[in-house]
């Protein structure tokens, strides 16, 4: 799997990154352009884990694969905050939430359990989904790398916006607490309420 090298390296040093990232993609700066602009790195040849949940601190170098969003969606709320209309999401949300739907790490960053809040807009699930399925073998590839505590662990064995997003359209939550069957999550799209 190929993840933009801008996320990777300590978490001080992606953060400080991320800051001046987030900084433009406020001013409407592309996505893909910006995560993109250091190159890419392949998983299978660059150690270290995939985090998407919670923070790895210290001086080993990862992939912080839910940034910019978690800090992102902060600043885009002050932008509705400013604005006056905390219910609207800004252009600039909108068009980021869906470039991120284009590219397999940008649909990893919205899976991280740290990128929710770009979820509450229930019009955003099923595109989230529908990208998910679409990039799933790639992503469960990567095998037991992906960090939330302690250990990796294969991306559906961790909390992530995946199992938010089929709970919230109907699949019930012992289904999403279970191993996955050999299919992957597709297999759950039997248990998905139709569309009104």
């Amino acid at each position: 799997m190929q993840l933009p090298a801008i996320q990777y390296g300590d978490w001080k040093t992606v953060k400080k990154r991320m800051a001046r990232v987030v900084t433009q993609l406020k001013r409407g700066a592309d996505l893909a352009e910006l995560m993109t602009a250091d190159g890419m790195l392949d998983t299978e040849a660059t150690p270290g884990m995939l985090a998407i949940f919670g923070i790895i601190t210290g001086p080993v170098a990862n992939f912080h694969c839910f940034m910019p969003w978690r800090t992102l969606w902060h600043g885009l709320y002050e932008l509705r905050e400013k604005n006056g209309d905390l219910m609207t999401p800004p252009a600039a949300e909108d068009s980021i939430f869906a470039a991120s739907l284009r590219t397999s790490w940008g649909v990893l960053g919205l899976l991280a359990h740290d990128s929710q809040p770009w979820l509450y807009p229930t019009s955003r699930h099923r595109p989230l989904l529908q990208a998910a399925l679409e990039v799933w073998s790639e992503l469960d590839a990567v095998g037991a790398r992906y960090y939330g505590a302690v250990q990796g662990r294969r991306l559906w064995d961790m909390p992530n916006n995946l199992h938010f997003v089929l709970a919230n359209l109907g699949v019930p939550n012992d289904m999403l607490s279970a191993p996955l069957p050999p299919e992957g999550p597709r297999a759950l799209l039997q248990y998905v309420r139709p569309v009104n």
